[in-house]
């Protein structure tokens, strides 16, 4: 059996080093990516549709067409980050066409941060200011809407009170209930929506009590809503009593109700309530069977 030379086979040993090293390296690196790659890079934040800077200065140079092309802007572009320019524009005041511009894109942009700068204007002199500054407050749903909006209910202007009075009942502001019951005699439709809304128990039962003593016009707003409440806020029984009087006015306007109550009745209501709506709409009482 032959012999190889020693010197030979140290020879072949040292020529195999580097590819041993090279895929030593090989699995180094293979084994690592994994590693490296589960530590994803922070995500950046999402750049700014608008030139902030070219706007900022616009905004600030007070000319009144080159403003509301800015206001404009920002309005169409929908970026939040829009709001707080507008927000400085109406902490330094200008026109009241720039003004109610302003007001009118901070809605838009619907930011609740927004509301600090729009509350200031709920109580200013121009009443074209003061509705737009309520209409956005209740766009933003800023946490300070609520009070704002119960402040305007009292004002001398009817529009003004028509606004925090829906706009009460769409934020869901509980606390407001008894200022709209205090503002409702005063034909305040908006009321009796948001009474609709927003009363539970006993509340319910004093709103249904004022039909027939304040105009149908102004309670009817607020019927429907009743009809259509969860169980637990308005109980079947109150539902019936009011579908019952409806029925027993035989009138155009308290039909109409009705069908409009059965048209939006939610599948998962109450079986006992839509009876009741389809059996008024025919003319029979909700407690006695059809003949």
């Amino acid at each position: 059996m032959p012999v190889r030379n020693p010197r030979t086979l140290i020879i072949g040993a040292a020529l195999m080093l580097p590819s041993f090293a090279g895929l030593a390296g090989f699995a180094r690196t293979t084994l690592a990516a994994p590693a490296k790659a589960a530590k994803a890079a922070p995500a950046a934040a999402p750049k700014s549709k608008l030139d902030l800077t070219s706007l900022k200065k616009t905004l600030e140079a007070g000319d009144e067409s080159e403003t509301l092309k800015a206001l404009d802007i920002i309005a169409k572009s929908g970026d939040p980050a829009g709001a707080t320019l507008v927000e400085l524009l109406l902490s330094r005041g200008a026109s009241v066409t720039v003004l109610s511009r302003a007001i009118d894109t901070l809605g838009i942009m619907a930011q609740p941060s927004s509301g600090a700068a729009l509350a200031p204007y709920a109580q200013h002199r121009t009443p074209e200011l003061r509705r737009a500054a309520l209409r956005a407050l209740i766009a933003t749903k800023s946490p300070l809407a609520g009070d704002v909006l119960r402040h305007a209910l009292h004002g001398s202007d009817p529009s003004q009170r028509a606004i925090a009075a829906r706009g009460l009942g769409e934020l869901g502001v509980r606390a407001a209930v008894p200022e709209l019951f205090s503002v409702l005699p005063k034909d305040v439709a908006e009321a009796a929506q948001s009474l609709g809304q927003l009363c539970v128990g006993d509340e319910c039962e004093k709103f249904l009590n004022l039909l027939g003593r304040l105009r149908f016009e102004v309670m009817e707003s607020g019927l429907v809503p009743i009809l259509l409440r969860p169980q637990a806020d308005v109980p079947d029984e109150l539902k019936l009593k009011l579908i019952e009087r409806l029925r027993r006015m035989a009138t155009q306007p308290a039909n109409a109700l009705l069908q409009a109550a059965l048209a939006k009745f939610p599948a998962d209501g109450s079986a006992a309530v839509k009876k009741g709506l389809e059996r008024a709409i025919k003319g029979f009482s909700v407690t006695e069977e059809a003949p």
